[in-house]
């Protein structure tokens, strides 16, 4: 996997992700980025912008401060820039993974965010542009 960072005249700097194909690890390719602000509380949604170079399925995924693991998935067009808005009242803890230490059953608690992975959930080498990130109140 190759990281970069490039700047793009509309965007700004962004990130940018060149994915290998898919190996037998599944988490082979995700991405984490440590986040600014860890205290989401009072947000509504989380936003950004990507392009992707082809139609994918991306995967973005925390943990909140319980240790749950919350993923959502979103279908991303190939080749422009698009908006992902990411509601909290819709998420839900990742049916497919939770840490050992995970407080199951405990409500979505995003006053304590870390992190935030993104990952393709295609088989295919990919190159995906993430903008900056922020939430919406």
């Amino acid at each position: 996997m190759k990281l970069s960072v490039e700047d793009v005249s509309r965007q700004g700097s962004v990130l940018v992700v060149e994915y290998p194909a898919a190996s037998g690890d599944p988490a082979a390719r995700d991405v984490w980025c440590e986040v600014e602000n860890s205290d989401w509380s009072g947000a509504k949604q989380l936003v950004f912008n990507a392009r992707a170079e082809r139609a994918m399925r991306l995967s973005v995924s925390f943990l909140d401060r319980n240790r749950i693991a919350y993923t959502h998935w979103v279908e991303l067009q190939g080749g422009d820039w698009q908006t992902v808005w990411i509601p909290f009242e819709q998420l839900r803890p990742n049916p497919f993974f939770q840490p050992p230490d995970a407080k199951k059953g405990a409500p979505l608690d995003v006053s304590e965010v870390k992190d935030i992975g993104f990952a393709p959930q295609d088989p295919g080498a990919a190159r995906l542009a993430i903008g900056q990130i922020w939430l919406d109140y």
